[in-house]
């Protein structure tokens, strides 16, 4: 793929791989990819797959964790559904899976940006170590929009399930073509556009139908799913919603065809469940739109510096406008924000006159009046390199914040992340600039429903049971209690966590099963996969807490007895006036406890003894200085 940033001043398009670049991608992919078979054979099997011009389905030998696990028998005519991840997540690893009979159908694969306690992780995505025995017959995922938290973890998914088949709208779909890509994976992924306006019924396999149809986010193209099977279960699917009547760039939400959808007695609707706590409607882009263009045409001094989620398209158009309207200059900073903009002109998702947008560079940007800047920046509060984070410390190689700049925050805060968020606007007011949030005017408006919202889409869709999600208990139990504030059956209303299994009989009753799956958090760590609990995440938190000593014994391998002096290292254990003494007494410690054991047990293997060597040191320590360190024993012979 072109370089977006190299492209920008010449207008913003997308361009075919040459098939130079095709052939590259192909031979990497090949290189990375690991297989069941011999390194010769499957080279071989890729190379006659690439020359008759077919799919080749890479079967990687995957890192999820070994389970036993298997799904309990499904009763013939019944429709499973079971969360995977989303529950007690906000900003989730949205999953979600649907069987019937021999046929498993997924909905989302998100991920879910690092926690706190996962310790220098990257992210974490849904557990399908149980699904992975089951890839024969998953060869479906649909996806309902393009954010992260849907469609992050596909390339971790994707191949140790060989591939399935994506259902999604247009726009998602190219977006998701570029996460593949740069996995080396886009070529063996197969792709079904969908369309949200379209009333057809899509099979999926040989027992589910689906119809999508048009609601309304903080991203284009974003659909509704309806799922029917065989055995009179039809399941509405939400995911992220909300209704606003007058949107920057999608149609309204099509009210009439959702209520249409309910009067075809739906078994059971999931919902999201993330604006619970909100009263009322949430704003429309159209009183954003407006609140923004009143501080754009009577900005008359300095820049003026507006970060945003790089997939809020809608906001992307409301500043082209207002900015063409007004006289002022473009100017993007951010790979995936220039990114997600090449694609949805391409697609006709953005309508701009050439030259409305150009890349910031220090160059480019000083033939601009400061006045005339508007400068849309990307805004990722998970990532401490995210545009406006580097501008905030001076660290931005095309920008520095200088006095006066102003800069709004078009964005909500995701919950968990206010720290961050504020940390970022005090280092930006250290510096002298003016900060605009939501909370001083309406410079943003969720994605989410609120309450009154909720309210509409429970009596459109009138299901018989509701399975509120997206969200912690606490989230779900306040949906649950709008749902009940509307007559609302209370024992229809289903609080699962995720991995439980529910399954819908065709007499339209409900089976609670007692088994749940069993689950892990699985972090992606750079290029790693493990698990949130695993012996790193747990050394990295004894680390943190205690901090790390390190005792270097030099040993006389026919001896065993100790070769000069024994060798400490402490790393944020001990503070400056307390080194020598500490070190001192650890090294006393250690010359004993070493002796004492070999001379009584000469034969000791070096695990038993680097055993009580930790344990006797640590005692001495905790008692001593009142500190518990990650002690590593070190024994070289020589």
């Amino acid at each position: 793929m072109k370089d977006f940033f190299d492209e920008l001043d010449k207008e913003l398009t997308w361009e075919e791989w040459t098939e130079e670049i095709q052939e590259e991608i192909e031979e990497e992919i090949q290189n990375n990819v690991e297989a069941k078979k011999s390194e010769v054979e499957e080279k071989k099997e890729i190379e006659i797959a690439l020359q008759e011009n077919r799919e080749y389905r890479p079967r990687t030998i995957s890192n999820f964790p070994e389970t036993k696990f298997y799904l309990p028998t499904l009763r013939e005519g019944y429709t499973r559904v079971i969360p995977i991840g989303w529950n007690n997540e906000t900003g989730s690893k949205n999953m979600n899976l649907f069987q019937y009979w021999d046929d498993l159908v997924i909905v989302d694969c998100g991920v879910q940006f690092a926690e706190p306690d996962m310790l220098g992780a990257n992210y974490s995505i849904p557990d399908i170590s149980s699904l992975i025995q089951y890839k024969d017959k998953i060869k479906w995922i649909l996806i309902t929009h393009a954010h992260l938290d849907h469609i992050g973890a596909l390339k971790h998914i994707l191949p140790p399930l060989w591939m399935p088949t994506i259902f999604a709208t247009k726009l998602t779909i190219w977006i998701i073509k570029k996460w593949l890509e740069e996995a080396r994976l886009l070529s063996y992924a197969t792709f079904v556009e969908v369309s949200w306006d379209s009333t057809e019924k899509v099979k999926i396999g040989n027992h589910f139908t689906a119809e999508f149809f048009r609601v309304n986010h903080s991203i284009p193209d974003c659909v509704w799913i309806l799922l029917e099977t065989p055995g009179w279960a039809r399941i509405v699917h939400t995911w992220d919603f909300k209704i606003d009547f007058t949107p920057a760039i999608d149609k309204p939400a099509d009210l009439s065809r959702i209520w249409e959808i309910g009067r075809r007695w739906i078994t059971l609707l999931l919902s999201d469940s993330t604006g619970s706590i909100r009263k009322g409607f949430s704003k429309s882009e159209k009183d954003i739109g407006e609140s923004l263009e009143k501080i754009i045409a009577n900005h008359t001094k300095w820049r003026l510096i507006i970060a945003t989620f790089s997939s809020w398209i809608s906001r992307v158009q409301q500043l082209i406008n207002i900015c063409d309207k007004h006289g002022k200059q473009i100017f993007v900073s951010g790979r995936s924000m220039v990114e997600n903009i090449a694609i949805a002109k391409e697609l006709g998702y953005l309508k701009m006159k050439p030259g409305a947008i150009k890349k910031m560079s220090p160059k480019v940007i000083e033939e601009v009046a400061l006045h005339n800047q508007v400068i849309v920046t990307t805004w990722s509060q998970w990532e401490e390199f995210s545009a406006l984070t580097r501008m905030s410390e001076w660290k931005h190689n095309s920008l520095e914040i200088i006095k006066w700049d102003t800069i709004i925050f078009s964005s909500s805060v995701v919950p968990g992340n206010e720290r961050s968020v504020y940390g970022v606007i005090n280092k930006l007011l250290a510096l002298w600039a003016n900060v605009i949030t939501k909370d001083d005017q309406d410079v943003h408006t969720w994605g989410h429903a609120f309450q009154e919202e909720q309210k509409i889409m429970l009596n459109l869709v009138n299901p018989k049971y509701f399975l509120p999600v997206y969200g912690d208990l606490y989230f779900r139990s306040l949906h649950k209690n709008t749902a009940v504030s509307i007559g609302f059956p209370e024992e229809n209303v289903l609080l699962q966590e995720n991995w439980s299994i529910i399954d819908l009989a065709p007499n339209q009753t409900v089976f609670k099963s007692r088994i749940k799956m069993p689950i892990q958090d699985i972090i992606i760590d750079g290029n790693g996969i493990g698990t949130a609990n695993s012996h790193v995440i747990k050394a990295r938190e004894k680390m943190m807490d205690s901090w790390v000593l390190v005792i270097i014994y030099k040993v006389d391998t026919k001896t065993k007895e100790i070769i000069g002096n024994i060798k400490i290292e402490s790393r944020w254990l001990v503070y400056l006036d307390e080194v020598k003494l500490v070190h001192k007494m650890v090294f006393k410690k250690a010359k004993d406890v070493y002796e004492n054991t070999v001379w009584d047990v000469p034969d000791i293997e070096e695990k038993d003894l680097v055993k009580i060597i930790k344990t006797d040191l640590e005692a001495l320590l905790l008692q001593k200085i009142e500190r518990q360190p990650m002690i590593i024993p070190i024994i070289l012979y020589v």
